[in-house]
C-alpha cells in the first residue's frame, strides 16, 4: 500500500533536509513524497539536489508564488497513493508514524481521516509539550459543529475518500486554512478516528504561518472557511431532504450564524456584529447562549478570548 507523503514548500530550505530525514528512517518503507515549491527564494534547489537520485521524492515547481491553497491541492492531485497526509517542511514524524497509520487504515476501512496529537516544539524541536487539542470529536458531532483544532497533525486520510470530493479550494483566500478545507471534505465521506499518541514533531518558528503577527488574518480565514462549508452543507441537506434533515438544518444554521457573529466582531464589521447577535437566539442560537453564561462564571475572561480571539482556531 502506497503512503503518499504530501509537501507543499515555500523558503523552508533550512528545514526541509530534516523532514525527509524522518521519511527515510520510517519503518514502513514504501512511500512516496510529492514536494510542490511554490517558487522558493531560497536554497531550495541546491537542498533538493542532493536526492535527484531517489526516485521516491517527486518533485514539483510552480514557477511563481501562487500561495499554500493551491500548492496543497496541487501536491494531492499529484499523489497517486492509497493513503496520503501532509507533512509540512518544517516539522517531522516519528519512524513508526506511517506504519501505525496504515495498520489504523486498514483495521478502520470506513474512515477517511485517522489523526494523532503531536509535540510541540520550539524552532531545534525540542519538545515543549504535548498538544492537547488534538482529541477525539464529540459522539454524532461532525466536526464542521466544533472546528476547534481536534483534527490535527499528524492527519492522514484515504486518496479515494479524497476523489469524491469536490477537491481543495485553491484561492489566497484559503491559504491560511487550507487544512480545515481538507477535513470539512473528507468527513463528508467517512468517519474520524483519533490516535492518542504523538506521532509528529510541530515546530514552532518565525515563519510559521500560523504563529504571530498571522493569527488574526488566520483566523478570518478559518470563519470563512467555516461559514462557506455550513452554506454548502445546508445546501445539500435541502436539496436531497434525507431523514432528520430538519435537525442538521438547524444545527448547521446555528453554526453559521455563530461564526458570522465572530467573524464580524473580528473584522470590526460592527452593523454586521449587532444586527447578527440580535438575531441569534430567533434562529436556533438560544442554547449557545445559555451554554455560553453557564460558563462564564467558572472560565471568565478566557471564555471570552478563546471565542472572539480564536486562541485555538489558529492551531492548524
Amino acid at each position: 500500500m502506497l503512503f503518499s507523503v504530501l509537501m507543499a514548500h515555500y523558503n523552508n530550505a533550512g528545514f526541509i533536509t530534516c523532514a525527509l530525514k524522518s521519511l527515510f528512517d520510517q519503518t514502513y518503507t514504501n512511500w512516496e513524497v510529492i514536494i510542490v515549491d511554490d517558487g522558493s527564494t531560497d536554497d531550495f534547489e541546491k537542498v533538493i539536489a542532493c536526492y535527484e537520485n531517489d526516485q521516491r521524492i517527486k518533485v514539483y515547481r510552480n514557477g511563481k508564488n501562487m500561495g499554500t491553497a493551491y500548492t496543497k491541492k496541487k501536491c494531492v492531485d499529484l499523489a497517486i497513493g492509497t493513503l496520503a497526509g501532509y507533512l509540512d517542511p518544517d516539522d517531522t514524524i516519528y519512524p513508526d508514524t506511517l506504519q501505525i497509520m496504515v495498520d489504523a487504515h486498514i483495521a478502520k476501512p470506513k474512515c477517511s481521516i485517522i489523526h494523532s496529537t503531536h509535540y510541540v516544539c520550539d524552532d531545534k524541536l525540542n519538545i515543549l509539550h504535548v498538544a492537547d487539542y488534538p482529541k477525539p470529536l464529540p459522539a454524532d458531532t461532525p466536526y464542521l459543529l466544533v472546528g476547534d483544532g481536534s483534527i490535527h497533525h499528524f492527519v492522514t486520510f484515504k486518496k479515494a475518500c479524497y476523489d469524491r470530493t469536490a477537491g481543495l479550494t485553491s484561492t489566497r483566500a484559503y491559504d491560511r486554512a487550507s487544512d480545515q478545507d481538507l477535513y470539512y471534505l473528507l468527513e463528508e465521506e467517512g468517519e474520524v478516528f483519533f490516535i492518542n499518541r504523538p506521532l509528529h514533531q510541530y515546530r514552532i518558528h518565525q515563519g510559521s504561518i500560523s504563529n504571530g503577527a498571522n493569527e488574526r488574518a488566520t483566523l478570518q480565514q478559518h470563519f470563512t472557511i467555516t461559514q462557506n462549508h455550513c452554506l454548502a452543507r445546508l445546501s445539500k441537506l435541502k436539496r436531497t431532504n434525507p431523514p432528520g434533515a430538519a435537525y442538521w438544518i438547524k444545527k448547521y444554521q446555528t453554526r453559521y450564524h455563530k461564526i458570522r457573529i465572530l467573524s464580524s466582531f473580528n473584522e470590526k464589521k460592527w452593523d454586521i456584529f449587532i444586527f447578527s447577535l440580535f438575531i441569534f437566539p430567533f434562529i436556533g442560537g438560544m442554547d449557545n447562549i445559555i451554554s455560553y453564561f453557564k460558563k462564564f462564571p467558572k472560565e471568565g475572561i478566557s471564555l471570552f478570548k478563546k471565542s472572539f480571539t480564536g486562541i485555538s482556531a489558529t492551531k492548524s
